[in-house]
């Protein structure tokens, strides 16, 4: 019996070998279906952002978090379109959009509810008081100084109304019905100021105004150009300049003003609960963020926990206190009245 006791073990140390060997290769097998099944799992984000900043987005969220998501590049219109396809069975799990199109699919019912730490750290007037959406950043329009002119006159440069205190003052304006931004401001400036005080302050801007300029990057041009003495275009734009090193001043207006909000909501469609949650939370990240300025989108976080950009005063920003409650064909036809009564005075 003894001589076979050397046998038994060798056979006892290879089935223990094998059986081992079984276990590691299980587990092996297991975790690499489980880094198949992480590298599978993504959220679908429609975004109305240019094409390589939701491509950098995405990737720096995964470097952040090791989740993915697949942001694909959408039109407004195409966004809006989601409210025809309500009824469908499948649409992106969430969609970044400005607040137009926030405030439609909202309408449409496409989003769900959503409230989390990262969310509350977002005053009330950048947010849907339900929770359906959530305001991330945004672009307010301010004042752009050139150098020469901020030298002779920029400390007396605080309201609206100093833009009417020197009669020489050369202006470079927006065209106010040309794009949703400039339509965005009129809208507000009217809402805080009431039609008739709106119609007479464009009015009286009218001889400073040299002509006017369809998009903002022209208005902060003509100022760095010295072709104006200052203009009134979004604080993104002014940035892109001056991180060019373009000889020009912004200045927030200090009684307030208008502003271009970008956001998230999470629709119906998404069924990823957890993955959902950390990607809306992220978007309100100092992460994120920095990703935008990197890519020269400078706009201001929403949320009350990171700091804002300060103009050059040193100054924070001061927004108008307006509710948008306007539709899109309200606000065009507070631009058709701007055109109208305005910019060629047809109309009284």
């Amino acid at each position: 019996m003894k001589k076979y006791v050397p046998t038994l073990a060798i056979v006892l140390f290879v089935l223990a070998v094998l059986g081992f060997s079984n276990i590691l290769l299980e587990k092996q097998q297991e975790e690499k279906a489980q880094d198949a099944y992480r590298a599978e799992r993504h959220l679908v984000v429609y975004s109305d952002m240019p094409a390589d900043v939701n491509s950098a987005l995405a990737r720096k969220f995964y470097r952040d978090t090791g989740l993915r998501v697949q942001i694909e590049t959408r039109t407004d219109s195409e966004l809006q379109s989601l409210a025809d396809d309500a009824a469908s069975d499948a649409g992106p799990d969430m969609v970044i959009a400005s607040e137009p199109v926030l405030k439609d699919l909202q309408q449409a019912s496409i989003f769900v509810p959503y409230a989390s730490l990262a969310t509350e750290s977002v005053p009330y007037s950048f947010k849907d008081a339900d929770g359906y959406w959530t305001g991330a950043w945004y672009d307010p329009m301010v004042f752009v100084v050139s150098k020469a002119y901020y030298e002779r006159r920029g400390s007396e440069l605080e309201t609206w109304d100093d833009l009417l205190t020197d009669p020489n003052m050369v202006l470079a304006f927006p065209d106010l019905a040309a794009t949703d931004m400039a339509g965005d401001f009129l809208c507000s400036y009217v809402e805080i100021a009431g039609t008739a005080e709106a119609s007479r302050y464009f009015k009286a801007l009218q001889p400073h105004i040299a002509s006017y300029a369809k998009t903002m990057s022209p208005i902060v041009r003509r100022v760095a150009a010295g072709e104006a003495d200052m203009g009134v275009a979004s604080a993104m734009t002014v940035r892109q300049f001056l991180r060019d090193k373009a000889p020009v001043v912004m200045l927030y207006p200090q009684n307030g003003t208008s502003y271009w909000l970008y956001g998230r909501g999470t629709t119906k469609w998404c069924t990823d609960t957890e993955l959902a949650p950390v990607f809306a939370d992220w978007l309100l990240s100092r992460s994120a963020l920095a990703l935008l300025h990197q890519n020269t989108l400078f706009l201001t976080t929403a949320s009350d926990v990171l700091p804002k950009e300060l103009d050059g005063r040193n100054r924070y920003p001061v927004l108008f206190p307006v509710r948008k409650l306007y539709t899109d064909q309200g606000r065009k036809n507070v631009q058709d009245w701007w055109i109208k009564t305005i910019r060629f005075g047809k109309e009284p």
